[in-house]
């Protein structure tokens, strides 16, 4: 049985993960910092000096910093760190949840991305047993975009395991039979 993904990916995720929280936390406590000390400059310079030369300049570095800090949270927060969340989670459910084995005949990759719980998947069209009786035999299982597409020709049988309809892991399978 060949994985998807193997333990070294796994850890190489959740370590992207802990990295681009601890970043954002890093740059957070810099911005802080650097506002509190200009915030101190300015009270200092009009309680002991009575020079309020700088205060409006001080504010807007400050105001700037804030607003610029702000944005770069709301687009770290929206893009990156939201996708490698997911996409921890995903493999995380993968390890953790029911999974489903089955025989298929490979039909064809569809190449368009779709979404599905913040993780971007193309898609595999396999041929299946009906579950009952003219049940649909076509089945399109979800395979994470960053994936290389495994080298097949239509009509290859494959074992296959998915967790909610995602690869999780595939066997060729030289001489299998699956009834249609």
């Amino acid at each position: 049985m060949t994985y998807v993904f193997d333990e070294k990916e796994k850890a190489a995720a959740r370590r992207e993960k802990s990295v681009l929280f601890w970043t954002w936390f890093a740059v957070l406590v810099a911005a802080l910092v650097i506002i509190a000390v200009l915030v101190t400059v300015a009270v200092y310079q009009v309680e002991v000096n009575r020079n309020r030369d700088y205060t409006v300049l001080l504010g807007v570095i400050c105001g700037f910093i804030a607003v610029t800090y702000g944005c770069y949270t709301l687009f770290f927060f929206a893009i990156k760190f939201r996708l490698t969340r997911k996409f921890v989670r995903m493999l995380k459910d993968m390890d953790r949840g029911l999974k489903d084995s089955f025989d298929a005949k490979f039909v064809c990759y569809e190449d368009n991305l779709s979404m599905k719980d913040g993780v971007y998947f193309y898609t595999m069209v396999l041929k299946t047993k009906p579950l009952r009786r003219d049940d649909i035999d076509e089945r399109k299982l979800l395979v994470e975009h960053t994936v290389p597409k495994i080298e097949l020709t239509e009509g290859t049988r494959l074992k296959l395991i998915s967790h909610a309809n995602i690869l999780v892991a595939y066997e060729i399978i030289e001489n299998g039979d699956i009834t249609q």
